[in-house]
């Protein structure tokens, strides 16, 4: 059991992963916020119909998931980096852990630590930003026609997208969910390629995942949302039990799948 996963062992990879690893962390968090502050100054700079579009509910909604999805990638695409060069490389894989744990401490990182920095990140300065946007539309000339949302969003907490209209609200709770499963196939995807290829991973990864959707959508191989389709009726659509369990097994098992290659990869560059 001990050569599976030993608790000490683990606790000891991971600070020293951290003490390796934090310098290059604290700099990618650190361009992740500059970037973040450059387009909220651009935000605030523009002119449009509409004030503060960004700022508003649905507005940080796609901030949100935007900016998490494409940073979480480029985090999952950077971690194994180090098993391109042969020195860093046979130190990382020599670490006295077993494959789960270095498995396990991948998944940690890019799946968990990551998205909860990142929404940290985004609390922290969207808030008081969707604040200073709502004060501003408040001293602008009354508008009869206008309407303004500044509710502040926060991922899955926030089930509701209109606060008015005929929109179905469980439907922003499964699109979130749904957005969280894809990130995390799309992160173990994007981590898996970059330990198994040994010359421009991330390059081959992408191309290889382009190559495979022309093919499937050519073959009409295109897959299907389930319970997770957005549905703009004004009552619930119902979904059959079984309707449930292909939808949940499909899209929950993506990244438990692609996970677990990720594990396999892990162990076949160990034993190479």
């Amino acid at each position: 059991m001990n050569n599976f996963f030993n608790p000490i062992r683990f606790g000891r990879l991971l600070r020293a992963h951290w003490a390796e690893k934090r310098r290059e962390y604290a700099w990618f968090v650190a361009v992740l916020v500059m970037l973040d502050l450059v387009a909220m100054v651009f935000s605030f700079a523009k002119s449009d119909n509409s004030p503060f579009n960004e700022f508003q509910f649905r507005g940080q909604a796609t901030w949100y998931m935007t900016g998490l999805f494409f940073s979480a990638l480029i985090f999952a695409g950077r971690y194994f980096q180090p098993l391109l060069n042969p020195g860093t490389s046979l130190i990382t894989l020599m670490r006295p852990a077993s494959v789960f744990e270095k498995w396990l401490m991948a998944f940690l990182f890019i799946s968990i630590f990551y998205p909860l920095v990142y929404t940290l990140l985004y609390t922290l300065f969207n808030y008081p930003a969707v604040q200073l946007a709502k004060s501003m539309v408040s001293a602008l000339p009354a508008c009869e026609n206008c309407t303004y949302d500044f509710r502040f969003y926060f991922p899955l907490l926030t089930t509701d997208i209109e606060k008015t209209g005929a929109y179905n609200p469980e439907n922003s709770f499964k699109s979130q969910v749904f957005f969280f499963l894809l990130l995390s196939a799309a992160q173990a995807h994007i981590a898996g390629g970059t330990a198994f290829f040994k010359r421009s991973p991330v390059l081959r990864t992408v191309l290889g995942t382009f190559l495979l959707f022309c093919i499937s959508m050519g073959l009409g191989w295109a897959p299907q949302l389930g319970i997770f389709a957005t549905y703009y009726g004004e009552d619930a659509i119902q979904h059959t039990a079984l309707e449930y369990i292909v939808s949940i097994a499909m899209w929950l098992g993506l990244p438990l799948l692609l996970w677990t290659v990720l594990f396999f990869h892990i162990k076949e560059r160990e034993l190479a």
